[in-house]
């Protein structure tokens, strides 16, 4: 078995983890507003843990925010990664629209919780994995 790289994933993790909280404070914001960025700090939050995961293995992802991607090279190691890879196609439509002007969608809160489930569903399995 490979060693585990934690202290680089962890890097990774603090940042996914800041995104993550600051994306649930908006949801709980009562004036029902601001789910296009709620739902990009979501893609940031799971894109973070599979870069982190990764990292863990001693791997370096390349430079993309394709969610798909990044569960592929993850389920390399661990297949189970391929259950997120639907989910997480469709968190990743939330990274490029939602920070041009041309393109700025309007998501909708159901959406942004969607986007927090697949978020905490993927945090949960690699610190599971990574028995953090």
């Amino acid at each position: 078995m490979k060693s585990i790289n934690l202290t680089e994933a962890k890097k990774w993790f603090y940042i996914g983890d800041n995104e993550f909280g600051f994306a649930c404070l908006g949801l709980k914001d009562k004036q029902d507003k601001f789910y296009s960025q709620i739902c990009f700090m979501f893609q940031q939050t799971i894109e973070k843990y599979l870069k982190g995961y990764l990292a863990a293995h001693n791997i370096k992802a390349k430079r993309t925010h394709d969610l798909r991607y990044l569960c592929q090279e993850c389920s390399n190691i661990n297949k189970k990664f391929i259950d997120f890879i639907e989910n997480c196609e469709t968190v990743s439509q939330y990274y490029i629209p939602s920070r041009y002007p041309a393109h700025w969608p309007v998501h909708t809160k159901v959406q942004a919780k969607e986007s927090y489930q697949v978020a905490k569903k993927v945090i949960k399995f690699v610190k599971s994995d990574l028995n953090i």
